[in-house]
């Protein structure tokens, strides 16, 4: 009886020892049975590992390794797929992105052209400009333009009160000399309010005899008491007068220190400074020569002109 349990917990013991190591509860089991079987009859010799167990455990051992095999197979499989595929990509990528940066040197080329178009173009814009303002301006000579005629006198009076004004400041001239080809009113300004009256533009006949008034009117440090409230001005058209607003800061100071310059073709500024003759061609440059020259600075009070729009700074076409 003792014998037949001992074998069965050697059975025992031999199927939970699959992998062929015997665990601690295995261990016990079988001195237990050997205990039982030790009361009853002498001690047998421990039984003997089959050799069934050995075979099993090395295709157990086989068949984990060929698994093995397999998935490092696959893994290495699935990793070249992606690898290959991450080539490709990567590949893609880099043709467009070579044809991007090559459409992008295009477009960086064709840039560069257009503004170097585009520079030549406003150059000649600029010159075309200056032109036309150059040809408005001498078809504008002979023009007067009269700032400060009342309303009240009617456009049929307009060429006496002009003659009667022309020759208040140059009474030399010869009356077979003072003729006006045409006079008229032009549109006031919408800023402007309803009280000031509209300017009178005029034509005089002689550019001399224009040329004559005009000087007269600006040598003179007060207006004419027949006329108070008149100004005689040159006509120049809107192009000019942009470009000369340009240089109001290098005008200003020379007025202010009593140094007379005059206007050129393109719009400078042309004038005498200790016997040399100075051009200023841009503000920048005429901004460079106050500041050369020291003129920055406001004048003082005795020196400076009392009305500068009635000062003797020569202001000519």
């Amino acid at each position: 009886m003792a014998t037949s349990k001992a074998k069965k917990a050697a059975i025992k013991a031999e199927k939970m020892n699959f992998f062929g190591h015997k665990s601690s509860s295995t261990l016990e089991t079988m001195r237990a049975a050997e205990h039982e079987g030790a009361e009853g009859m002498a001690p047998s010799p421990p039984p003997t590992m089959p050799d069934d167990s050995q075979a099993i455990d090395c295709l157990t051992r086989s068949h984990f390794e060929q698994a093995m095999d397999a998935m490092a197979k696959k893994l290495i499989f699935t990793w070249q797929a992606t690898a290959d595929q991450i080539k490709k990509e990567v590949r893609d990528l880099s043709s467009r992105t070579s044809a991007v940066e090559q459409h992008y040197q295009e477009l960086a080329s064709a840039q560069t052209t257009v503004s170097e178009h585009l520079q030549a173009l406003r150059c000649r814009m600029e010159n075309m400009e200056m032109r036309m303002a150059d040809y408005e301006d001498r078809a504008r000579r002979n023009n007067l333009r009269l700032r400060g005629v009342p309303e009240t006198v009617l456009p049929d009076d307009l060429q006496a009160y002009a003659r009667g004004l022309m020759r208040a400041y140059a009474p030399d001239i010869p009356a077979d000399m003072l003729l006006i080809d045409r006079i008229h009113r032009v549109a006031k300004p919408k800023n402007l309010p309803d009280s000031i009256p509209r300017d009178v533009l005029l034509r005089a006949h002689y550019f001399h005899i224009k040329e004559l008034v005009l000087r007269s009117h600006r040598s003179r440090e007060s207006p004419h008491a027949d006329f108070p409230a008149v100004r005689i001005m040159a006509d120049i058209s809107s192009a000019t007068l942009r470009r000369r607003k340009d240089y109001t800061q290098t005008t200003t100071a020379l007025r202010n220190h009593g140094i007379r310059y005059r206007w050129g073709f393109p719009t400078k500024l042309i004038l005498s400074r200790q016997g040399k003759t100075v051009v200023i061609s841009s503000p920048e440059e005429g901004k460079r020569f106050l500041e050369k020259w020291g003129l920055l600075k406001e004048p003082p009070e005795e020196t400076r002109p009392v009305n500068c729009s009635l000062s003797r700074t020569i202001d000519m076409n």
